[in-house]
């Protein structure tokens, strides 16, 4: 939408014109130390490589993002099933007397612990490269997101204008939920190990696995999250919150206007 819109006036010069042109404005204000109006398409083009540019590089580092987030999580999930079904109903206390059977039992055991140590440490990875970024993101897009609503709600009288802040807005509601419902499923999968361990048949298995167990549940429940910079974890809470206080602003200055 704000690629579009300054090419509208002239446009309009063709479908319905007027008495004389009417007036052209880039999408944003810039100096070029140029006549803006002789060289408009050489700046409108320019600006618009300029913003292609810059939504590919933030496009590729979100898509990226969700393809590792949807890694952990199935590393997560992975782990979570092979818990529940670690001991099949045909594994009744005669088979797991046999030492063989116990020692195959063991093994998956000590398999899925080293599958959650790895998703444990991606996790980690994934949090310490993005952590100081989706901060900065944050902050920025709050302030965009009710600054945007105060264009929307002042140029309403203006219905392209108010058009190309609402779509801005929403641009920013969307990149808003993109960051924090991966954090709540990191948090969810990471969680929903123990109860997938419970669910299991590990009263059936060996004391030695019942010891491997607890350790596993009791690390899966510490939840594996994403931060903004140590300062808040990215969850559909503190996307609630985030919407709420980007309201809050807003209304703040509408009442100062």
């Amino acid at each position: 939408m704000f690629l579009i819109t300054p090419i509208f006036p002239r446009l309009m010069d063709v479908i319905l014109p007027l008495n004389e042109s009417r007036p052209l404005r880039n999408i944003i204000k810039a100096y070029y130390f140029v006549d803006e109006n002789e060289y408009f398409y050489s700046i409108y083009c320019h600006m618009c490589i300029e913003i292609i540019m810059a939504i590919t590089v933030l496009v590729a580092t979100d898509t990226l993002f969700l393809a590792f987030n949807s890694h952990i999580c199935g590393l997560f999930a992975i782990v979570g099933f092979r818990l529940e079904h670690l001991l099949h109903d045909q594994f009744d206390s005669q088979v797991l007397l046999n030492s063989q059977t116990r020692k195959m039992v063991f093994n998956d055991v000590i398999h899925s612990i080293k599958n959650h140590k790895k998703a444990l440490e991606f996790a980690e990875l994934i949090e310490s490269c993005y952590s100081i970024s989706f901060l900065m993101q944050a902050f920025t897009g709050l302030i965009c997101l009710s600054v945007s609503m105060f264009q929307t709600l002042m140029l309403l009288d203006k219905t392209t204008e108010a058009l190309r802040f609402f779509t801005f807005s929403c641009a920013q509601f969307v990149h808003f939920l993109s960051i924090c419902y991966p954090g709540q499923r990191m948090i969810d999968y990471s969680t929903g190990i123990r109860i997938k361990a419970y669910n299991g048949l590990w009263y059936e298995a060996p004391i030695e696995i019942h010891k491997l167990l607890l350790l596993l549940i009791r690390r899966s429940m510490e939840p594996c999250y994403l931060t903004g910079g140590k300062i808040f974890i990215f969850c559909l809470e503190t996307f609630a919150k985030i919407m709420q206080t980007s309201g809050s602003y807003f209304m703040v200055i509408v009442s100062t206007y």
